[in-house]
């Protein structure tokens, strides 16, 4: 996987979500070093692309990870709430998280009723 198309591919056949290594993504722009410029440029095609990153900021070294997901899907929105401290975020993974609390609860009160039968 070394060119832009098939970077874009790979996070939207995995759930909006896709983990690669710095050199895939230098490789894919066609450089030789990651330099400042380079790495500039390459969160700029990726934002073209609507892929968003984490780290924020590109790492210089080629064997380190970055996770790519797609923004404006519901892994991208959660990925961006959680990158952006405020309370209003901090409402808003309490709502999105918590609503998953309470239906583990409701499965697990389920299942305990299915044992205790």
């Amino acid at each position: 996987m070394s060119d832009w198309d098939s970077i874009k591919t790979a996070v939207e056949s995995n759930g909006n979500i896709h983990t690669v290594t710095m050199e895939t993504l230098r490789n894919a722009h066609g450089a030789a070093k990651l330099g400042v410029h380079v790495r500039t440029e390459i969160t700029s095609h990726l934002a073209g692309m609507g892929i968003g990153h984490v780290p924020k900021t590109l790492p210089t070294y080629q064997h380190e990870p970055v996770r790519l997901y797609k923004r404006g899907t519901a892994v991208g929105d959660l990925i961006e709430t959680v990158l952006a401290p405020g309370e209003q975020n901090d409402k808003k993974l309490v709502e999105q998280l918590g609503e998953s609390d309470v239906k583990y609860a409701e499965i697990i009160e389920q299942i305990r009723d299915l044992v205790s039968e």
